[in-house]
C-alpha cells in the first residue's frame, strides 16, 4: 500500500523528487510552508540551546529556518535519501553537519542534543513508539523534540468537503503534472488521509 509503503520504497520515493521538492512542498502548501517552519521555530526556541538535530532534513529548509534564529554550537542533518542530503549540503554549507541515516536507529550517544526536529516525517515512521524512545534517548534531560506535521483537520465538513478531495486529487494531479515520478505524490497523498488525526498524534 502506498500509505503504508517500506523503508526502501519511501527512500525511492524521495530520492526521485528531489530536484521539484521545494517548488511542489510551497505549490501544495499555498505558500504556506515558509510560515509554518517560522512558527515551529518560534515555538520551539528559548535561546539556550546549544544543539540542535534535524531528522529527515530534506533539502535544507527547515533546518536553514532554526539556523538563521539561533547560533547553535552543533547543528547536524540527518536524512536517509543522498540526493535530499545534496541539496541540503547546498543550502546550507558549513554551517551544519550532515549524515545519511536512518531515524529509526540513531547514530548519536544518548544525551547528545537539546533539541531534535522533523518536518512531515512523522507519516514516515513505521514504529512511532520505538522511534520517540530514540528521540528519547538522544535527547539531554532537559531537550526537547519539535516536530511540523500535516494531519486531518478536526471539523467534518471541512474535511470531507474541501481537505479531503484536495488530497485525493489536486496532490496527485499536480504531482503528476510537474513530476514523472507520481507515486511519490500519491503516497504523501494518502499518507496524510491515512495519518493519526490531530487528538491521538
Amino acid at each position: 500500500s502506498l500509505a503504508h509503503p517500506d523503508q526502501n520504497k519511501i527512500k525511492n520515493l524521495f530520492n526521485a523528487i528531489t530536484e521539484n521538492y521545494d517548488f511542489l512542498n510551497s505549490l501544495f502548501s499555498f505558500g504556506l510552508d515558509g510560515s509554518w517552519r517560522k512558527k515551529m521555530v518560534a515555538f520551539s526556541l528559548d535561546g539556550l540551546e546549544r544543539s540542535l538535530l534535524d531528522l529527515g532534513v530534506g533539502t535544507g529548509k527547515s533546518l536553514e529556518a532554526f539556523l538563521q534564529a539561533h547560533r547553535f554550537e552543533r547543528s547536524v542533518g540527518c536524512d536517509f535519501s543522498e540526493p535530499m542530503i545534496e541539496k541540503a549540503k547546498h543550502r546550507i554549507g558549513n554551517r551544519a553537519e550532515f549524515m545519511c541515516c536512518n531515524f529509526h536507529n540513531l547514530p548519536f550517544p544518548s544525551a547528545s542534543f537539546d533539541l531534535v526536529t522533523g518536518s512531515f516525517i512523522l507519516r514516515s515512521v513505521q514504529n512511532m513508539s520505538g522511534f520517540l524512545s530514540e528521540v528519547k534517548r538522544i535527547l539531554k534531560p532537559s531537550g526537547k523534540a519539535a516536530f511540523l506535521e500535516l494531519t486531518r483537520p478536526a471539523n467534518k465538513l471541512i474535511w470531507n468537503g474541501l481537505y479531503r478531495p484536495y488530497l485525493k486529487f489536486y496532490i496527485p494531479s499536480v504531482g503528476r503534472l510537474f513530476s514523472r515520478h507520481d507515486h511519490a505524490y500519491q503516497f504523501l497523498s494518502q499518507s496524510i488521509q491515512s495519518f493519526v488525526d490531530p487528538v491521538d498524534l
